[in-house]
Parts: C-alpha cells; sequence; structure tokens
C-alpha cells in the first residue's frame, strides 16, 4: 500500500512534456477518420511523408480517456500505471526473495522514482514501463515454477509494439532468460549439482521467445514497426555528429548533461555507485539473466538520459531478489523489514510535499507552453512557426493551424534538423523561411529552453510583423492587427498586472514570471524598461539580470559595478564572470575579456554562455 501510493503521487503532476499534445491530435484525427495516420497530417515541414506511427494504440486510449475525463483523468491514469508498474515489479522481486525481496524491492523502487519522477512524462513510456514490469513478474513466475503463465507474454507484446518502439525490450528479457537456461543445459555438472529451485525451463523459453517475435510484427505497420526501433537507437546513439544525440536534450548522455544541468541528472552518478557497490557484494546471488539485464539497461541509460528511468525501474527487483537470497538476508528478514518501511515513508512523505508545492496536476506547467496564444488563435488557421516542443500544443488546441514542426523529429533528416538550429543561431536566417511558407503567425516560448530569444528580439524590431500578446515567457506575432509598444510603460504595467492577476507577486511563479519579462524586454531592446520590472525584485536572479541590462543600456559602469558585487558573494559566478567579459570587450579589451572568461571556463569548463563568449571573442580575433 505504501508503494502503490508512493509511487501513484510521485507520478501525478503538471503537464510538462509536449508530445501528449500531438498524441492526443493523433487520436482525435484517427477517431474522425476511422483510419490509422500513415503520412503526416500536421506540420509543414514534413506535410504527406509517411509516418510509421507506432504509437497509434496509445493516442486512441488516450483520446478516449481525454473524452471521459480531461487532462485530470490522464494525469490520474498515468499516476495509477505507474503505481501499478512499481507493485508487479516488487511482486517479481518476490517470486524468488519472498516478502523480504519484496519489502527491499519496494524500499529502493521508490527513492528512485522520487529521483526519476521528471522522466515519467504523460507518454507511451509509461506502457513501456508497465510492459517491462510483466514481462519480469512473469518470467520470475517461470523460475518459480509457474510456466503456465508464459502465454501471457505474446499478448503483452502485441500490445507493446502497437503502443512504442521500445517494445524490442521484451524480446530482450526473453532472451536474457533463454541464454541463463541454455547455459545452464550445457553445463551437466552444474545442472546436476544445483537444485530444482531457480532453474529456467529452456523449450518453454525458446517457444515463448519464437511467439513474442511473431508478434512483434502482428501490427498495421508490419516489419516497418520493430524497423523504426533500430532506427531510434540509432539516434541516441552518442557521437559528436549525431545531432539528435547532441541537440535533443532528453537524448544526451546523463554524464553529458550533468556539465550544463547537474540538477536533473546529478543523481546518476550516485546511484551508479550504490549500484556498483552492490552488484560487487551480492553478484554471486545475482542470476545470469539478471545480471545481463542489468547490463542491458545500463547501456542504454548510458546512451541517453531519456532512458535513465527505465534502469532505475529495472534494477530494483533484480537488485532485490540477489539480496534477499543470501543468508544474511534470510536470517534478518523482520530487520530488513522494519529498517525499510520507515525508509518509504519518508519517501512518500516527500512525494506528498512536493506535490503541494507544484502547480495544479494535469495542468501545462507554467511557462512552458503557449497556452493564450494557443487560446487567441484557436479558431484560426493557417501556417505558423513555433518551437518544436510547442507544435504539438498548437495542433492540439488549434486544429485549423499547421505548425512549421514539432517533436515527431523521426520525420526529419540530420540536415533539415541542423539548418532549423542554424535559424536559431543566425535569426535573420527566419526571413527566408518566412519568404518561403508566408507564416501568418509566429508563436514563442523564450523559457524552457531560452533558445528562442534571439528570434524574438529578431522579429521585435521587423516593421513586418507586430506583436499581438506576451507575457514574458511566450510571444504571438501576426503580419496584422495593433501590436505591443514594449517601450511604452503602460504596456508594460499591463502586462504586470496580468501576471499578478496569474500568480502571486510574492510566490515563487510570480517571482519567475517578472523574470522572464525582464529577460524578454532586455533581449528585445528595452533595458529600461527591463530595469523598471525588476525594481520589485531582490533576488541574487534579479541583480544579475540587473547589470545585464545596464549593459544593454551601454551603462558599462553600473553593469560591472553589479556583477563585481555578485562576484564578491560568490567568486564562482559563471554569468558575473561572462558579463565582464562581455563589458571588457565592449571597451575594447579583448586581453581583459579573455583572463574573464578563462576565469569562468576553470569554474565549470562547459558553461555554454562563457564558451560561446570566448567563441565569439576568438572569431572576432582572426577577423
Amino acid at each position: 500500500m505504501a508503494l502503490a501510493a508512493g509511487a501513484f503521487v510521485i507520478a501525478l503532476g503538471p503537464v510538462s512534456d509536449g508530445d501528449i499534445y500531438w498524441h492526443l491530435a493523433a487520436g482525435r484525427a484517427m477517431a474522425a477518420r476511422h483510419a490509422l495516420l500513415r503520412t503526416d497530417p500536421f506540420t509543414l515541414s514534413a506535410a504527406g511523408r509517411p509516418w510509421v506511427d507506432v504509437h497509434w494504440l496509445f493516442q486512441l486510449g488516450a483520446w478516449a480517456v481525454y473524452l471521459v475525463a480531461g487532462f485530470p483523468g490522464l494525469a490520474i491514469t498515468k499516476a495509477a500505471l505507474v503505481a501499478a508498474t512499481a507493485v508487479i515489479l516488487a511482486r517479481a522481486a518476490g517470486k524468488r526473495g519472498g516478502a523480504t525481496a519484496s519489502i527491499l524491492c519496494a524500499s529502493m523502487l521508490l527513492p528512485a522514482l522520487y529521483l526519476a519522477r521528471h522522466s515519467l512524462p504523460l507518454r507511451p513510456v509509461i506502457v513501456t514501463a508497465l510492459c517491462l514490469a510483466v514481462f519480469l513478474s512473469v518470467l520470475e513466475s517461470v523460475r518459480a515454477g509457474a510456466t503456465g503463465r508464459l502465454w501471457l507474454l505474446p499478448l503483452v507484446q502485441v500490445l507493446w509494439v502497437n503502443c512504442q518502439g521500445l517494445a524490442p525490450l521484451g524480446l530482450a528479457l526473453l532472451g536474457a532468460y533463454v541464454l541463463e537456461a541454455g547455459l545452464a543445459r550445457l553445463d551437466r555438472a552444474r545442472i546436476a549439482a544445483a537444485d530444482e529451485e531457480g532453474r529456467l525451463p529452456l523449450r518453454p523459453l525458446l517457444v515463448t521467445l519464437a511467439l513474442c517475435t511473431l508478434a512483434s510484427f502482428v501490427t498495421p505497420f508490419g516489419v516497418c514497426a520493430p524497423a523504426l526501433s533500430f532506427h531510434l537507437l540509432g539516434r541516441i546513439t552518442p557521437g559528436a555528429q549525431n545531432l539528435f544525440s547532441t541537440a535533443i536534450a532528453e537524448n544526451i548522455p546523463p554524464f553529458v548533461l550533468e556539465r550544463t544541468a547537474p540538477e536533473q541528472i546529478g543523481h546518476f552518478r550516485w546511484v551508479l555507485l550504490v549500484l556498483a557497490g552492490t552488484l560487487a557484494a551480492f553478484r554471486p546471488h545475482l542470476r545470469l539473466a539478471h545480471v545481463m539485464i542489468l547490463g542491458l539497461f545500463l547501456v542504454l541509460a548510458m546512451m541517453a538520459n531519456r532512458n535513465v528511468v527505465l534502469l532505475y525501474l529495472v534494477a530494483p527487483p533484480l537488485v532485490a531478489a540477489g539480496i534477499a537470497a543470501t543468508p544474511v538476508a534470510r536470517r534478518r528478514a523482520t530487520g530488513i523489514a522494519r529498517a525499510a518501511l520507515p525508509t518509504m515513508g519518508g519517501v512518500v512523505a516527500l512525494a506528498g510535499v512536493t506535490f503541494a508545492r507544484e502547480p495544479a496536476f494535469a495542468s501545462p506547467t507554467p511557462f512552458h507552453f503557449p497556452v493564450e496564444a494557443a487560446r487567441r488563435l484557436s479558431g484560426d488557421s493557417g501556417p505558423v512557426f513555433a518551437p518544436e516542443q510547442a507544435g504539438g500544443f498548437l495542433t492540439f488546441h488549434a486544429p485549423g493551424l499547421q505548425p512549421y514542426i514539432d517533436t515527431r523529429l523521426m520525420l526529419h533528416t540530420s540536415d533539415e534538423y541542423a539548418a532549423f538550429l542554424a535559424l536559431l543561431d543566425e535569426p535573420s536566417r527566419f526571413d527566408a523561411l518566412d519568404a518561403r511558407y508566408q507564416f501568418r503567425y509566429v508563436v514563442l516560448t523564450t523559457s524552457y529552453p531560452d533558445r528562442y530569444l534571439g528570434l524574438a528580439a529578431h522579429l521585435a524590431t521587423d516593421p513586418r510583423w507586430r506583436l499581438l500578446y506576451t507575457d514574458g515567457a511566450e510571444l504571438l506575432f501576426a503580419r496584422q492587427g495593433t501590436g505591443l509598444e514594449l517601450g511604452q510603460r503602460g504596456t508594460i504595467d499591463a502586462i504586470i498586472g496580468a501576471l499578478d492577476g496569474r500568480f502571486a507577486p510574492s510566490s515563487e511563479l510570480g517571482r519567475a514570471a517578472r523574470l522572464n519579462l525582464a529577460r524578454l524586454l532586455t533581449v528585445a531592446g528595452q533595458p529600461r524598461q527591463a530595469l523598471y520590472v525588476l525594481d520589485a525584485l531582490d533576488t541574487r536572479q534579479a541583480a544579475a539580470l540587473r547589470a545585464r541590462a545596464h549593459f544593454v543600456a551601454d551603462d558599462f559602469a553600473t553593469a560591472e559595478g553589479l556583477a563585481q558585487i555578485l562576484l564578491r558573494q560568490d567568486d564562482g559566478d559563471r554569468s558575473s564572470l561572462t558579463l565582464l567579459a562581455e563589458i571588457a570587450l565592449a571597451r575594447g579589451q579583448p586581453s581583459d575579456a579573455r583572463d574573464w572568461l578563462h576565469r569562468a571556463l576553470a569554474v565549470d569548463p562547459w558553461d555554454p554562455e562563457a564558451r560561446a563568449a570566448l567563441s565569439r571573442l576568438e572569431r572576432a580575433g582572426r577577423d
């Protein structure tokens, strides 16, 4: 009960991932057409291209839940599936190790789920987690002698292959158990010496593997569905030339992501250390299949941080089963339970506190999506340029619009995606794209991520575009209409008033909203207005942004003074070091600028702002 409740609360939260919106749009389109989608009907850049929509069954199911209960129903369903997955995994551990293994598994699963809670989006990966749990549970039942449950696996494989491209993981799990059984069969002496408990029957497993392999082709897309899985594997394979691995946040290897976003993935190295220590201590008690499965999911996690959550799900039941099989654990089962249950209770309480502090569950995470722009354009139609993570959001909320791109990047080549990213680095390239597609609107989000700030500044100064709406985190540009005058104090007061109506000014979200607005005004060439917005804030972030605004206003002395104050408070403040470098460069002091940047990079060699500034400095020196 503690495990189910904790997993449910951990998984219950706001909608932070944009993929669910194009999944729902696809489910809606299939329900309306009474047919599957085989070409892209949504975006401009991939219109009419073949689309192997392996998620079709998930999309129809999600659409059905949405029709009945909306986003709250989807959020509760997701949380219930995660809870069910956790319980099944704990019971799988108990197939061999009994109640001790189940309790150990639960006490490891809850902290792991809490650490990886941001990797549990409303996506088909939730179905993958449940299918993995069922596979492990059935296979551990076979180890305990219940071979009659193997018939479930081909049925689960059919469900899995029609919900997500990770379905071949089921074959990999089966293959590990087949390999253990086969090697044991070859080692006749070991078989004779081993007791019956834990032995795997080779023939039923081989038959099940064959049936599950055939089941992998039971999809409307035939061989293209399993083939897509290997294509996806290529997209997450690390490499400097693999743009999909280096430029998409969720595909970046965890140790690379840790350089720039330690708060997201910093727990991974510590979990690996604990896992390594556990394996070193209890390896003789781990079954061969378990070791192979752990190795597989460790490799996948090291390739892309999106797979870390799968390792965190699979490792606890396998490790717990090995620990519970030791003589010490068997003798001290009661003590283990007494130590594990308070740990679980503490994680449940922590999850509850976290849930209470988050925005309302089932609502879009603040500042992530163009909510107001979608509302204003809900009855409109035509081509629109938007960030890829906002493309599906607009497709769902404003079906008449046709976004340029969305997060279904499997529909694009590496060169096409590179051209899209180059447009963000050099916003002047947008004009050529606009001449080709004649966008009616441009919708931008500038907080998560902030790579669209440059394009926002470019359009804000382009007389062909009018800024119809902004709250600092999202912007709506149109070719016609009465645009906002960001240089007028009345405009800024109206925006601040609207923000104060949405968020309490003294709350964390209220302060973040003002920071978003001030940052946008700074980038858009309105530093005085940015300073006006920042007057109400006294945080360190506000002080850093205030220094930046003074720099943009060519008030180098004030900007330098503020940066120096921040640096005296924290001599490792990379943002202040980089700003001082830019001030030195603006004053024609490249040597001083280089020194400041070297100090910033000594603190963090991977700081993107400092590296970009150093690159600009080096290019200026060559020119």
